[in-house]
C-alpha cells in the first residue's frame, strides 16, 4: 500500500464521518424545531378529572360561549382530549348530566347562566374546573 493510497482512504473516511455527523445534527435540529403535539398535553390536563368522576357514565362538557375568542381554536381539541382521557366515560357537548366539565375559557368570565344549578367540585392547575348538579 502506498502513502497516497493511505491518504485517499483517510480522506474518504474523514469525509464520510463528517457527512454522518452533519446528517445527525440536521435530524436533531429538525426534530427540536418541530411543533409538539398539543393533544398529549391536553390529555394530561384532563386525566385528573378521573379521580373525581364515577368510573362510567355520561359527563357534560360546557361548549365555548358565543363570542369566546381566547380558546376558540382549541375548543374542539380540548373536547376530544377530555373524551379520550376519560374513557370509558362519555363526554357530551352539553349541559345536563350530573357532572359538568368546564374547560378553561369556555365559561363567560362575568358568570355563565349555563352553570345555574351546578356547584364547583374541583379546580385544576390547568384552569379546567369540574361542576356537579345540585339535584341530580
Amino acid at each position: 500500500m502506498t502513502a497516497s493510497n493511505t491518504w485517499v482512504r483517510l480522506a474518504l473516511a474523514g469525509a464520510l464521518l463528517l457527512w454522518c455527523m452533519l446528517a445527525a445534527v440536521s435530524s436533531l435540529l429538525t426534530s427540536l424545531a418541530r411543533n409538539r403535539d398539543p393533544m398529549g398535553e391536553l390529555d394530561a390536563e384532563f386525566r385528573p378529572f378521573a379521580l373525581e368522576l364515577p368510573p362510567t357514565g355520561e359527563v357534560g362538557y360546557l361548549e365555548a360561549y358565543d363570542g369566546a375568542t381566547e380558546e376558540e381554536e382549541n375548543a374542539v381539541r380540548m373536547h376530544y382530549a377530555a373524551q379520550y382521557a376519560l374513557v370509558p366515560r362519555v363526554v357530551l357537548g352539553r349541559v345536563g348530566p350530573e357532572f359538568l366539565i368546564v374547560a378553561r375559557g369556555m365559561a363567560r368570565p362575568e358568570g355563565d347562566p349555563r352553570l345555574d344549578g351546578y356547584f364547583r367540585v374541583a379546580s385544576f392547575p390547568s384552569g379546567h374546573r369540574l361542576f356537579r348538579k345540585l339535584i341530580p
